[in-house]
């Protein structure tokens, strides 16, 4: 019983990063995006591990960054030149992250395989690509609506 407590702490964690957090739900609707290219593109099993990789390292990096800076504003709630550059590494670890996974996606999707495979796709079902279009905007409210 004891470790179902710790998932349930673990997601309780994750509910409340992505409710309070607007960097958290601008990752996960970027990873949403990127895993709906995966499937049209008709990822290989290697390139779907890479980019599932990607999404679970830069989601990683944005929760400990979150936590630090939780427990930094907790403990220092003065403003702290020390804690400051504690702040901006944490978050560069997220910006490295998300940046090299930027190359790796740039290396996966943008090439003359992937560009063709979602044009026909996209040729074969042009109502998916309007539906893809229309949760343009409901992802952007979500990430950028206030949360309580």
């Amino acid at each position: 019983m004891k470790i179902l407590k710790s998932f349930k702490y673990a997601f309780s964690g994750v509910c409340i990063a992505v409710r309070r957090e607007r960097n958290m739900r601008i990752h996960l609707a970027f990873a949403f995006y990127i895993l709906l290219a995966a499937a049209v593109t008709g990822a290989s099993r290697a390139e779907w591990a890479v980019v599932l990789l990607c999404i679970g390292a830069v989601t990683s990096a944005e929760l400990i960054n979150t936590a630090l800076e939780k427990v930094c504003d907790r403990f220092c709630p003065e403003h702290s030149a020390d804690v400051g550059l504690i702040k901006d590494m944490a978050a560069a670890a997220v910006l490295v992250f998300g940046l090299v996974s930027a190359v790796v996606g740039g290396i996966i999707f943008f090439n003359a395989e992937k560009v063709g495979a979602t044009i026909a796709f996209f040729s074969r079902y042009p109502v998916f690509a309007i539906v893809i279009v229309a949760t343009l905007p409901v992802a952007i409210y979500l990430v950028f609506r206030k949360y309580k």
